[in-house]
């Protein structure tokens, strides 16, 4: 019984120092080098010193929210926020709302630059969603987006 595919040929690996020998692909065929040569290498680096540490982090996190909820002038805040979310925040209507407390902080780095943040904040019985990005600038973090999410309410800036 025929299954319609081709025995493959033995194979090994060339030497780093010496370039690999072609091995005859038939006609139309692609071959893996082809295929691989356009794969950019893996990153072999390490992420950047310049780590946003939890502890910090949580302090950030608590000034922004006692900005959102009025407790908190923008203005002690204005060296973490691009110019675009210092004017959304300052922009605001100013509703003084009972302080939040941040509970749980999950932080997530998507790429050397960028620290996404997921995190719940809590007043008595009611609890929110905190969603936040930073990014780094010139070698110093900024916060690019800032939202609270609660119940019932439309998400604000």
């Amino acid at each position: 019984m025929k299954s319609g595919l081709l025995p493959l040929t033995p194979y090994e690996p060339p030497d780093p120092g010496r370039p690999a020998r072609g091995a005859g692909t038939p006609g139309g065929q692609l071959s893996l080098d082809a295929l691989l040569g356009d794969i950019p290498a893996q990153r072999t680096a390490a992420r950047p010193n310049a780590d946003l540490h939890r502890r910090q982090l949580h302090r950030v996190l608590t000034a922004l929210l006692e900005v959102h909820t009025g407790h908190r002038p923008v203005a002690q805040v204005d060296g973490w926020l691009t110019p675009a979310l210092r004017l959304a925040l300052r922009d605001r209507v100013r509703v003084r709302r009972p302080r939040l407390a941040l509970r749980r902080v999950h932080p997530c780095r998507p790429a050397d630059d960028s620290l996404e943040v997921a995190a719940t904040a809590s007043a008595g019985p009611r609890v929110c969603a905190v969603a936040a990005r930073f990014e780094l600038d010139a070698g110093s973090w900024r916060c690019t987006t800032f939202t609270v999410l609660e119940p019932g309410t439309p998400d604000s800036a």
